[in-house]
């Protein structure tokens, strides 16, 4: 027989596990089943079962509104950290796009559910293959299930500390933003400066007519040449989506 213990501790993983699915990179686009979403979820659940065992049931509502409300807030917390890296790689092919001038041709994407740019698109899917190919996916999945195991149903307290250590991590993604677009932002940069040279030296040149074609040719061209760059970049960053979530658990403590 199923105890009211057994209830609130499958409802109270239900919470954090959704949310979590509900926020995390991949599992939370539109385009992924939502029949796969519930198997991992209740997948999940069922690994996660034996760590959180010994938990106490409360018979005040109130009490378990409260603890599942928590949960909620830290599944929707993990799944968001661990998005910076992807946001990281978004923000990137935008800042490329406004560069090259692909920002005005921009459009809505309903996987994003947002304007997407185009060198963003790329990157992001790049990113994805990378993601699944060097099984970093497990990892995440993994984190969820420990993270029972570090922070209990009744647990978890955020202080200055946790704060300081989600604030360091927006910093991070927009480092690593700058640098995933360095070296395609720099050379447009350079190819724009030659262009307004030659717009000054020979005015008989229609330099607007020339610039587009151009930059878009040379933008896919650097892309290619770099794109060995960008995987290692990729492998090299991609765990980080495991590592701000873990750290923000350990935060929680």
């Amino acid at each position: 027989m199923i105890t009211m213990a057994e209830v609130q501790i499958i409802a109270l993983l239900l919470c954090r596990i959704m949310s979590f699915i509900a926020s995390a990179p991949i599992f939370s686009q539109k385009a992924f089943p939502n029949l796969a979403k519930i198997i991992i979820g209740f997948s999940l659940i069922m690994a996660a079962y034996p760590l959180v065992a010994k938990y106490q049931s409360t018979s005040n509502e109130l009490v378990f509104i409260l603890l599942a409300a928590k949960e909620i807030l830290v599944g929707l917390a993990m799944g968001y950290l661990s998005q910076l890296v992807f946001s990281a790689v978004t923000i990137a092919g935008q800042m490329i796009d406004f560069q090259v001038g692909f920002s005005i041709a921009q459009a809505y994407d309903s996987t994003f559910q947002m304007m997407s740019s185009q060198f963003g698109r790329v990157y992001y899917w790049l990113a994805t293959a990378v993601f699944f190919m060097l099984d970093f996916y497990q990892q995440l999945l993994i984190g969820v299930i420990r993270s029972f195991k570090i922070i209990s149903l009744t647990g978890g307290t955020a202080d200055g500390a946790t704060i300081e250590g989600v604030v360091r991590l927006f910093c991070q993604t927009m480092v690593m933003a700058l640098e995933l677009a360095a070296p395609m932002v720099v050379a447009m940069l350079v190819v724009n400066l030659m262009l307004g040279v030659i717009s000054r030296s020979i005015p008989q040149i229609n330099v607007l007519m020339l610039s587009l074609p151009l930059q878009t040719g040379l933008s896919f061209l650097l892309m290619l040449l770099i794109l060995p760059n960008i995987i290692s970049f990729f492998q090299a960053n991609l765990p980080n989506s495991v590592n701000n979530m873990m750290d923000f658990i350990r935060s929680l403590k």
